[in-house]
C-alpha cells in the first residue's frame, strides 16, 4: 500500500485513484453524472490538503491520510469492491469529511445514528475515516475509542429508493451503528427495522440505545436530560422537597443549549412530533406521530429561533403545525424557540460544559420514545 507523506504528493496520488473507473450502473448521490461527481471529489480532496486534514490523528495516533490509503489500496470486502466500487467509496468518504453537512439518513429511520455520523465526521475526521476504512475491510470490524467494537452488518449494498440522497459510506456507517446501539436485536436495512427473531420491533433509537452509541463512538460521557426528569422534579415538589438543584428539561434546556453551543459544542435533541408530512417533494402522505433526533447548533435570541441540523436534509417543511425554515439543502434549519420548547423531550450534552443547577445531576427517568 502506497502512503506518501508530502501533502501535495498525497493529493496527486489519491487524485489518480479518483480517476479510476466508476461503477457504470451504481447510482451516484444526487444523480450526479460521473464527470461532475469526480470533479467535486477532487475538489474535496484538495481541500483536505489545503486545510491540513491529512495529519489529523485518529484514536490510535495515526494520520487521516493512512485511512484514505486503506480505502484506496488495501484489501476490501469483495462485494463492496464490485459495487459500489472502491472509487465511489473513496470519493464519498472524502466529500463527507470536507462537507459533513451532506451526510443524511435518506428516508430511513436512522436519524440518531446520522447525527452521530455527522458529529464524528465534523469533530474527529481522522477517526471517522478510520472507522469507515475498518468497516469496508474484509474483516469489517473496528475497535472504538470506548473499547467497544463496531461491526459491518451488510455485505451487499443493493441500491434502494429509500436510500434517497444517502451515500453508500453513510449507509455502511449508520447500519453498523444501529446494530451497535441494540446488540440484542438485528437491524435490517431493507426493512428499516430492528428485528427480534422474525418480529420487527420498529426503527429508531431509544434514550438508552442512543447513549450507548454516542458514548461508544466518541469515547466520552454525555449527560441526557429528558422530560421524565421534569415529571420526577414535579413529583418531588408536590411532596415539599426542594427541586431547585434538580436538572429540569423544561426549565434548563435553553440555558444548556446556550452554554454548550457558545463553547463550540453541539447538543443532541429529540423532538416529539405529533404529526409529520413527507420531507421530500416527490413523496406524499402524513404520519400521525414521530420522534426525531436533531443536532442543535445555536440559540439565536435576537431572532427568537433555534438553529439546528436536521439529518433528514428535508426539501420542505415537514413538521406539521410548526413554522420551520429550511436554510440550505444540507439540513440547516430554524424554528421558533417557543415551538422548539413544545416539541423537546430529550437533550444530550457534555456534562462538563453544563454541570447543572447547584452542580446537580439529572434524576432517574423512565423509558422515552425512540427517535427516528
Amino acid at each position: 500500500m502506497n502512503d506518501p507523506q508530502d501533502p501535495q504528493e498525497i493529493v496527486d496520488q489519491l487524485e489518480e485513484r479518483l480517476d479510476l473507473p466508476v461503477h457504470p450502473t451504481y447510482p451516484l448521490r444526487d444523480r450526479e453524472i460521473v464527470g461532475i461527481w469526480r470533479k467535486r471529489s477532487v475538489e474535496a480532496l484538495r481541500a483536505l490538503g489545503s486545510r491540513g486534514f491529512f495529519e489529523r490523528k485518529d484514536a490510535f495516533g495515526k494520520p487521516l491520510h493512512e485511512s484514505l490509503w486503506t480505502v484506496a489500496d488495501a484489501p476490501m470486502v469483495a462485494s463492496f469492491e464490485d459495487a459500489p466500487g472502491r472509487t465511489i467509496l473513496l470519493g464519498e468518504l472524502i466529500r463527507n469529511i470536507v462537507h459533513p453537512g451532506r451526510i443524511t439518513q435518506g428516508l430511513k429511520g436512522t436519524c440518531a445514528a446520522t447525527c452521530v455520523e455527522i458529529y464524528v465526521a465534523e469533530r474527529d475526521p481522522a477517526e471517522y475515516a478510520r472507522i469507515v476504512a475498518g468497516l469496508v475491510s474484509p474483516a469489517g470490524r473496528v475497535l472504538l475509542r470506548s473499547g467497544g467494537e463496531l461491526v459491518r452488518d451488510e455485505d451487499v449494498l443493493e441500491p434502494d429508493e429509500q436510500e434517497f440522497r444517502r451515500s453508500p459510506v453513510s449507509r455502511i456507517f449508520q447500519v453498523a451503528c444501529m446494530e451497535f446501539a441494540y446488540p440484542e436485536l438485528d437491524y435490517r436495512n431493507a426493512a428499516d427495522g430492528q428485528f427480534e427473531g422474525v418480529k420487527n420491533t420498529g426503527t429508531g433509537l431509544s434514550l438508552g440505545a442512543f447513549d450507548r452509541l454516542l458514548v461508544g463512538i466518541t469515547g466520552h460521557r454525555w449527560e441526557t436530560l429528558s422530560d421524565g426528569h421534569a415529571r420526577f422534579a414535579a413529583l418531588f415538589k408536590r411532596f415539599g422537597l426542594d427541586t431547585s438543584g434538580v436538572a429540569d428539561l423544561h426549565r434548563d434546556a435553553l440555558s444548556i443549549i446556550e452554554r454548550v453551543t457558545s463553547a463550540g459544542e453541539a447538543v443532541f435533541a429529540t423532538l416529539e412530533l405529533p404529526k409529520v408530512r413527507s420531507p421530500v417533494r416527490r413523496a406524499a402522505g402524513n404520519v400521525d406521530h414521530a420522534a426525531h433526533k436533531i443536532r442543535v447548533l445555536k440559540l439565536d435570541r435576537p431572532n427568537g429561533t433555534v438553529v439546528y441540523d436536521d439529518p433528514m436534509d428535508p426539501q420542505q417543511s415537514w413538521f406539521e403545525g410548526i413554522r420551520t425554515n429550511i436554510v440550505d439543502r444540507y439540513g440547516r434549519c430554524t424554528m421558533p424557540i417557543a415551538d422548539f420548547e413544545k416539541l423537546l423531550v430529550e437533550l444530550s450534552y457534555p456534562p462538563e460544559l453544563w454541570p447543572g443547577p447547584e452542580q446537580a445531576r439529572p434524576a432517574p427517568t423512565e423509558t422515552q420514545p425512540e427517535s427516528r
